[in-house]
């Protein structure tokens, strides 16, 4: 059996590890309502577009960034904005995009699932050494990285 290891390769099966960890972790923020976790999903989405600059994106730069059709999209963001978590901004221009924002109560939702997710990564690296726990973090945030990547299909 070949062994491809070097620059640019993965370890066998390292894929599998990957998408196995993140089907997990993406269905368990949900709080009391099952629905939470999709809220948190497109506040997540609103503030990373947000944070690349360009402005306010719109829903259908949501869509492209969690990977669903402009319908699937727009039903999440009707939610979030129905909740008072996100707000549709009318287009300042004829033909222009209407731009999604976050209000201060989806601003603290994200903080809520943020700070529950650094205590998950707190317990589940419960016991490593703390250049273990930073090294991780680094590498994950290379491959958040990549993936934002404009010439990534």
């Amino acid at each position: 059996m070949r062994s491809d290891k070097g620059v640019g390769s993965v370890e066998p099966g390292g894929g599998r590890v990957l998408f196995a960890f993140v089907r997990f972790w993406s269905r368990r923020w949900t709080g009391a309502d099952p629905d939470r976790g999709r809220d948190v999903m497109v506040l997540e989405a609103v503030t990373a577009l947000t944070g690349r600059g360009g402005g306010p994106p719109s829903v259908n730069d949501v869509a492209r960034e969690l990977g669903l059709d402009q319908s699937g999209a727009s039903r999440l963001v009707t939610r979030a904005e129905r909740l008072g978590l996100l707000r549709r901004r009318a287009p300042r221009e004829v033909g222009a995009a209407t731009a999604v924002t976050a209000t201060p109560a989806g601003e603290d939702l994200l903080a809520d699932a943020h700070a529950w997710q650094d205590g998950v990564l707190r317990d589940l690296t419960a016991g490593w050494p703390d250049g273990d726990v930073r090294t991780l973090v680094t590498l994950m945030g290379r491959l958040v990285d990549a993936q934002s990547r404009p010439d990534r299909p």
